[in-house]
């Protein structure tokens, strides 16, 4: 990156295939990030940022909007926020092997983006922290890579856009019940072409990711109820969780944490 000669204050964290860094600046910043090894995703504290690619395309951020800078594409930005954070991502991480791949952006009303948003104000602390066990780390960045690969998908070929519709089908249609055949019938794939698919780019089968957004979507509702708002019996059956004792073990192994802790930390806690 090249910008002006303000200075920068720094906190970094993570490991190699996801890492994070804060920046705080004492002025507007102008500059270019030329292509990289890496895949970052960015996003503002305050202030904007006006962003435009070597393809032409071009961008105005606002405050908490996550954006993609696709490692192969060069970037020119101007913005006058104070303060900003990066997550620079692995190509191996994201399933792009040769790091090649571009990304689009959601535009900023997409709805995909709010459950990277909380995801992002949820996790950042603990990817800095130094002291997170390795094994928590590596679930850690794979839980980031798979909603980042929710959110931006890749922008070109055939077989990417079959991704994006199965994943788009995926998030839509999470609070009903859903087959491997149906995500199949809604990308034009077969059963078990949608199979490959999604083991080639995110390392889960179809119903492993249907079961990670799902649980994302609880973790969501239940960080945002008040005490005795909603019962988490009735928000997991909600999104389509029969076995609450199956759910119970899934939300502890993704989050760290029981149902009822989450409530417990949310705004309604006292």
């Amino acid at each position: 990156m090249t910008a002006s000669d303000t200075p920068f204050d720094y906190q970094v964290g993570g490991d190699d295939e996801l890492s994070i860094r804060r920046i705080g600046t004492h002025g507007p910043q102008s500059g270019t990030i030329g292509p990289r090894p890496e895949h970052v995703v960015f996003w503002l504290t305050d202030g904007r940022a006006r962003v435009t690619s070597d393809g032409g395309g071009t961008w105005d951020v606002g405050a908490e909007r996550p954006m993609m800078l696709s490692a192969p594409v060069a970037y020119g930005f101007d913005t006058d926020a104070t303060a900003m954070t990066l997550m620079h991502l692995s190509p191996g991480l994201l399933g792009d092997g040769d790091g090649q791949t571009e990304f689009g952006q959601p535009d900023a009303a997409d709805p995909r983006i709010e459950p990277l948003r909380a995801l992002l104000r949820d996790v950042t602390g603990r990817v800095l922290d130094a002291a997170l066990p390795a094994d928590q780390r590596a679930a850690l960045n794979r839980r980031i890579a798979t909603v980042v690969l929710s959110t931006f998908v890749p922008a070109r070929s055939d077989v990417e856009h079959r991704m994006r519709r199965a994943i788009r089908f995926v998030h839509d249609e999470a609070d009903r019940p859903v087959t491997v055949a149906d995500v199949a019938a809604a990308c034009g794939l077969s059963e078990r072409g949608v199979q490959d698919l999604f083991r080639r780019r995110l390392g889960v089968t179809p119903m492993q990711y249907l079961r990670e957004v799902r649980l994302d979507r609880v973790h969501l509702e239940l960080g945002r109820s008040r005490s005795g708002a909603s019962l988490v019996s009735d928000v997991a059956r909600r999104w389509q969780f029969a076995h609450l004792g199956r759910f119970a073990a899934h939300y502890r192994a993704r989050f760290g944490e029981q149902p009822h802790e989450t409530i417990a930390r949310g705004p309604g806690a006292v």
